[in-house]
């Protein structure tokens, strides 16, 4: 008998922070008196993730394309998204730096989960064969269902948590049954050879399109995609901000990464079928989350339904199934990530305890009170409306660029139509910052007050500040260099977006040519 050669170098990024995971677990163990303090847990956790990047940039360089037995592979494509997923991470572990003592007394089991999210979400990026999806899929959704109810004095973050759950219990058995019928129909979970296999006139037609139907299901419950999006809006307001923050884009990261990878090389033979389901979804899912989030007056909750109208959004990139928007879909989740997790690391910012939110009303006059807050949220806000020269003008052309050129005109024309509505609520954020004073908003309310009323209540009944209580954050150093970092990249990467396309087109031609 000889043993199978195995070759580790493919799984590196994912080993890399399995160690950090374990490593941050057994010194928080180990330390009973606290003389290790709390906050070099998380300069643990960045180390591991900076290691786990600097194996992402090597393996890249190398070129090539490393497999682990046929089911999880380093390529390019792969380590693109890897790099992504570790750049949310990096930036949602800076967030909880100062602030993960204020909702939890487990900090090193916080940060030991969220580094294995960002295993399970890697290795999905990386997986070549619909088990290895599930697994992944399953690692990341386990560790992401404890973040969201981590914070134990907040009841609203158990019961996003047990929403989470109970309803990507659910999605997770779609997926299953899903890629049980692909085998049924093809004989094999291997993502190539399901697509040769199809290719070749072979499978039972029901069972492919069954299949693919439970497959979109699936993924979509990860993306946000509607009408699968019902958990995201409690469960973005319910868990901890630095939870939400990391957990609204890396997710997406990882889910997009298996959802083309498996579209593309799988399913080609269904593409006219899915091409047109996957349309009307995105469609749906824009407008639906661009309306709901005009009347939100809790601002995590309008960036709750801002992401599932951004899950529209790059849904249209993968519509036409083609390299191009494949490169579209790779830019718009690197540049999602800079000015999502950035607006995120404002809101952390100004959180104060007790409360876990922050309402449109906090944001009146706020220029005047931390101009630097304040201009940091701006380019956020513009950025995800779109408009030039800052990222998300740049990765909004590239996707309706992509569907434009495929013939999805109709598609276009409504997603240009959102973008304009999305403006409302983005610049409204903006005109409170910089043109409403602090004593124009409505009387101050408690914290307890605004729990009862910020479910859908207008913008216009949002409650100032309350001046009393102290901020969540005891120091705001971490949280400043995120928001350095991720306006930094949103403003160059707008500007100077050659290289990154160059990259991301070179990655994508690596395994779907072009």
């Amino acid at each position: 008998m000889t043993l199978p050669q195995l070759n580790f170098l493919a799984i590196l990024p994912q080993i890399i922070v399995t160690a950090a995971a374990l490593l941050v677990l057994i010194v928080d163990a180990v330390d009973r008196r606290g003389a290790f303090s709390h906050r070099a847990l998380a300069w643990l956790s960045l180390l591991g993730l900076l290691a786990a990047g600097a194996a992402v940039v090597w393996l890249a360089l190398q070129g090539g394309r490393q497999s682990f037995q046929d089911m999880s592979v380093a390529d390019g494509y792969s380590l693109a998204f890897s790099g992504v997923i570790l750049l949310a991470a990096v930036l949602g572990v800076l967030l909880a730096k100062d602030t993960v003592n204020q909702f939890t007394r487990m900090p090193g089991a916080y940060y030991a989960l969220l580094l294995l999210a960002v295993v399970g979400m890697m290795s999905m990026a990386s997986a070549t064969d619909l088990i290895v999806v599930f697994l992944s899929l399953e690692i990341l959704s386990l560790a992401l269902y404890v973040l969201v109810g981590f914070n134990l004095h907040e009841a609203r973050s158990a019961e996003a948590s047990l929403k989470y759950f109970l309803l990507g219990a659910f999605a997770s058995g779609f997926f299953l049954y899903g890629a049980a019928l692909l085998y049924g129909a093809t004989g094999t979970t291997n993502i190539a050879q399901i697509g040769h296999a199809l290719n070749a006139g072979g499978g039972n037609s029901l069972y492919l399109y069954a299949g693919t139907a439970l497959l979109i299901v699936g993924f979509g419950f990860k993306i946000a995609m509607a009408p699968f999006h019902m958990w995201t809006p409690d469960a973005y307001q319910g868990a901890p901000t630095p939870v939400t923050g990391f957990m609204s884009v890396a997710t997406k990261v990882a889910a997009f990464a298996a959802f083309m990878r498996v579209f593309m090389l799988a399913l080609p033979a269904a593409q006219d079928t899915w091409s047109w389901a996957l349309a009307i979804l995105a469609a749906v899912t824009m407008t639906l989350g661009n309306l709901a989030a005009l009347r939100q007056a809790s601002l995590k909750r309008m960036l709750a339904y801002s992401s599932i109208a951004h899950a529209g959004y790059a849904l249209v990139g993968l519509v036409p199934g083609t390299p191009g928007g494949a490169v579209a879909v790779l830019f718009y989740m690197l540049s999602y990530a800079l000015m999502n997790l950035g607006a995120f690391a404002v809101l952390v910012a100004l959180e104060r305890r007790g409360e876990n939110d922050v309402q449109r009303g906090d944001m009146s006059g706020l220029a005047d009170r931390r101009p630097g807050l304040a201009a940091a949220m701006a380019i956020f806000m513009f950025a995800l409306a779109g408009i030039p020269p800052f990222v998300g003008f740049f990765a909004k052309f590239f996707v309706f660029g992509a569907a434009a050129e495929a013939g999805w005109i109709w598609l276009v024309v409504i997603g240009v139509i959102n973008s304009v509505i999305s403006a409302y609520y983005y610049l409204s954020v903006v005109v409170g910052m910089y043109f409403k004073p602090q004593t124009e908003a409505a009387p101050t309310a408690t914290a307890k007050g605004r729990k009862a009323k910020d479910k859908a209540a207008p913008a216009a009944a949002a409650p100032a500040p309350v001046a009393d209580v102290p901020a969540l954050a005891t120091s705001q150093t971490a949280i400043r260099l995120a928001v350095i970092l991720a306006a930094i990249g949103t403003v160059a990467v707008g500007i100077y977006p050659a290289p990154w396309t160059a990259y991301i087109t070179q990655a994508v031609q690596s395994i779907f040519g072009g």
